[in-house]
Formats: structure tokens, C-alpha cells, sequence
């Protein structure tokens, strides 16, 4: 079995005649300098130099090693509870009686007239925070205090 196109190169073949040099000038592509090629291999060589430098040296001074400051917080008793709470035109008696049966409170100072202040929140937080909000909102000054 013959192989037409070895057949065809074997024919035509004539010593200096296929040069790769003289192919690319045919293209119109310049063969790269000797000195180029040496620039190119210098600048892959420092990459891969410094890459592995980066390497070592995140793994020598990685942040996990360092020891970390931490500070102890304590959250003891029901002041230090985060819940969620909803009023929609509320009273403030009932307000007030929602907020001491959830967190388990006792809410003190509550104005003359409590049922003369409607209140609408969604509320995300601790019971003292609650009331410091609602103090805000509407001008009193009750506190709270642990049952």
C-alpha cells in the first residue's frame, strides 16, 4: 500500500530546497531573532521565579498563624436576647405588655396616659434597645428591668 502524498514529497525532494528558514521569508514572517528568544525565556523565567517566591512566602506568613485578640462578651439574662417583634397600630399598653411577655421583662415608666400613643414597628433586637427606640419614637421615658 503506497502513500500518495510521501510518494509525491520523495519525488520532488532536492537537498536545501525545503528550508524552514527560507519558508517563513516566503510568508513574509522574519525568524525571531537568537537574542529575542533569549529575552522571552528570561522574562517566563522571572515570573515563574517570583510566583514561587509568592508562594513560599504567603505559606511562611500565612494569617492563620497569627494569633488573633479576642474578646469575651457575656449576654446573661433576658436583657441580652435578640428577638423579632411586630405592632401594627398598636397601644402602648399593649405595646408594652407584648414586649414583657416575649423577652420576659418588666417594663417600667410608662406615661400618664399610655393609651393616648399608637405605635406600628417591626423590631429586630434586645428589649432595652426595644424601649430605647419607643422612647424615641414617642417622646417617654420608660426602662426596662429583668423580671
Amino acid at each position: 500500500m503506497k502513500n500518495k502524498e510521501v510518494d509525491f514529497i520523495a519525488r520532488r525532494y532536492k537537498k536545501g530546497r525545503f528550508s524552514p528558514d527560507a519558508g517563513w521569508h516566503r510568508l513574509g514572517i522574519a525568524p525571531v531573532s537568537l537574542w529575542r528568544r533569549y529575552r522571552v525565556a528570561a522574562a517566563v523565567a522571572a515570573t515563574v521565579i517570583l510566583s514561587a517566591t509568592a508562594t513560599i512566602l504567603y505559606r511562611e506568613y500565612h494569617l492563620n498563624d497569627v494569633p488573633q485578640q479576642t474578646i469575651p462578651v457575656e449576654t446573661v439574662g433576658p436583657l441580652a436576647e435578640v428577638k423579632v417583634i411586630d405592632f401594627e397600630n398598636a397601644q402602648l399598653p399593649e405595646v408594652v405588655k407584648k414586649i414583657e411577655s416575649v423577652y420576659g421583662v418588666k417594663v417600667e415608666g410608662l406615661p400618664a396616659s399610655p393609651e393616648g400613643y399608637v405605635l406600628s414597628l417591626h423590631y429586630e433586637g434586645t428589649p432595652t434597645d426595644l424601649i430605647s427606640v419607643i422612647n424615641d419614637i414617642l417622646g417617654t421615658e420608660m426602662t426596662v428591668m429583668e423580671q
